[in-house]
């Protein structure tokens, strides 16, 4: 007891202790019961959240949510749920947009409940074991009507009371899929990834989606494309827009190929552009070629969609090139008496190439052999193989010194102080022609000739002998020597080449050969000026028992 404090002080202190210990224990008990009510309330909330998880409304949304990001009409199997985790054993999707259809197998995931507040459930820890899509880009993209605007005499559809609190959208966090075939339809037919498993996950922007691959095959329509073993693919989807940020393939034994680009799924267009390298010219050139043609292809392009399909544009290199067995090179071998012709080491070899609608343009094309040879120009395969070229043809100066007229008529002075001439490519890939073989034979006769700046008069070159309009005829003329004595040498070449068959052939070769070479001595007894001579005509055979061989 305090001193000085009265008995009625201490009364009404004690009174005053009394009612604030009791409003405590009123309050203590309010809160208890508020927190029983909360706990009460969670479990009741949680058991009917669990029960509309597990009921068709909430599979209703899932098809309703996978539907409208992919542009399809979705259906899932029947769902099996232990917990929170659901599985489903199938799942397919059709649609009249880009996404044709979508089939997929062995379905797991787990229901996030963290964001029930704001009315969305995530969709987590997804699996698929197989998944299956067909992707058609040419296909437009569908307006979807109106609705019709509501009568405002028809009074509207009152929901439930807890409908306010149900999700209204799922947002996927996290998908792996084990394998994948994703067919995608091209202008020219069909680009397929087979065997590749994936991991999905979604990007900072809402809507959008990165995803890795890794492993697989992918074929695509062209037939000089080879099959094509994915190393991994890193893609990004926006907008309805894939974009193809890295890629990294295995072709052919050791080649490599790397890939970016975009596609549109609602408009049909894509673009990429690729980095070829290691890749034996062998494994891509044509059968028929694959003697003719060593060294390794590298080639940076770009391929993008056209009106007839797809345009591939872009440029290439042959490193540590060799050429042989050309018919051009052969003749110039020949000719030359040059053996570097026949096996023709190349210190450079590159042009730039565009293949649209089976058409294949070659510009800018350059082969070059150091210190003998420089090759400019250009060439078009049609798509039935056919050739159509132009090339200037450089020659180191005294190549062809042994070919009379060669330097001088054929062949003239130019820039890198080699011997240029025009040269024209025709045929067919297979069997491709060249316009140079005659030139060269021709030259070798109108050397001998030269004309007179006074009259025009052809005369014979030193002697200044004039040769007569019969003569001249006779020597460079399409049926005159110089003429038939290179139909003379093609036929002969066929003959070896396998291309005639027979002692008849032979025989005739030989008769052709032998009427020319009579026909060569009587002009040359006129250019060495015995015309009489020339004009006597030939002993007749004398008789004999013996037939003449």
């Amino acid at each position: 007891m305090l001193p000085g404090m009265s008995r009625r002080s201490r009364r009404k202190a004690s009174s005053r202790a009394s009612k604030t210990k009791g409003r405590s224990l009123r309050w203590g008990r309010w809160l208890g019961g508020i927190a029983v009510l909360g706990v009460i309330g969670l479990f009741l909330g949680y058991g009917w959240l669990r029960g509309w998880l597990h009921s068709e409304g909430f599979r209703v949304m899932l098809e309703k949510e996978a539907g409208r990001a992919l542009g399809v009409v979705a259906n899932f199997g029947s769902f099996r749920w232990e917990g929170t985790q659901v599985s489903t054993s199938s799942f397919r999707a059709e649609g009249q947009e880009a996404v044709r259809m979508v089939e997929a197998e062995g379905i797991s995931l787990d229901i996030g409940l963290g964001r029930v507040r704001e009315r969305v459930v995530e969709v987590r820890d997804a699996r698929i074991a197989r998944l299956e899509v067909e992707i058609d880009p040419r296909r437009p993209k569908v307006s979807l009507p109106e609705a019709p605007p509501q009568d405002p005499a028809v009074p509207k559809a009152k929901g439930h009371w807890y409908d306010r609190f149900l999700p209204r959208e799922a947002e996927l966090t996290g998908l792996e899929i084990g394998q994948s075939v994703i067919h995608t339809q091209l202008g020219g037919g069909t680009l397929a990834f087979e065997g590749t498993s994936w991991s999905v996950q979604p990007a900072q922007v809402k809507g959008a989606y990165e995803a890795r691959g890794n492993g697989g095959v992918v074929t695509t329509p062209w037939k000089r494309v080879p099959p094509l073993r994915l190393g991994e693919a890193r893609i990004r989807y926006q907008d309805s827009r894939i974009f193809l940020t890295h890629a990294d393939f295995r072709l052919f034994e050791r080649g490599a190929l790397t890939l970016t680009g975009e596609a549109g799924l609602g408009d049909g267009n894509y673009a990429f552009d690729g980095r070829l390298v290691d890749v034996d010219a062998a494994e891509v050139i044509p059968e028929d070629w694959k003697q003719r043609l060593q060294g390794g292809v590298e080639s940076e392009f770009g391929v993008m969609n056209g009106p007839k399909g797809p345009v591939v544009d872009g440029n290439l290199q042959l490193t540590r090139g060799i050429l042989t067995g050309l018919p051009i090179l052969e003749a110039l071998g020949a000719y030359g008496d040059n053996q570097r012709f026949l096996r023709l080491t190349l210190s450079e070899a590159s042009t730039r190439f565009l293949w649209e609608d089976g058409v294949l343009r070659l510009d800018d094309f350059i082969l070059a052999s150091e210190g003998l040879m420089r090759v400019e120009g250009r060439l078009m395969v049609t798509a039935e193989e056919r050739l159509d070229g132009r090339f200037r043809v450089g020659l180191t100066p005294g190549t062809l010194s042994r070919i009379p007229g060669a330097e001088t008529k054929v062949f003239q002075p130019g820039e890198r102080g080699l011997l240029w001439t025009d040269v024209r490519i025709t045929g067919t890939v297979d069997d491709p022609e060249e316009d140079l073989t005659s030139r060269l034979l021709m030259a070798a006769g109108i050397r001998m000739l030269e004309t007179l700046p006074e009259t025009g008069e052809q005369v014979l070159k030193y002697s200044g002998r004039a040769l007569n309009p019969e003569t001249l005829r006779e020597i460079t003329g399409k049926d005159g020597i110089i003429g038939q004595g290179a139909d003379l040498i093609e036929r002969g070449k066929n003959l070896i080449d396998g291309g005639s068959d027979g002692l008849d052939d032979v025989g005739g070769i030989i008769r052709d050969g032998t009427d020319i070479i009579e026909r060569g001595k009587g002009i040359f007894d006129i250019l060495g000026g015995d015309d009489e001579k020339a004009q006597e005509p030939p002993p007749a055979p004398e008789e004999s028992g013996k037939p003449q061989e």
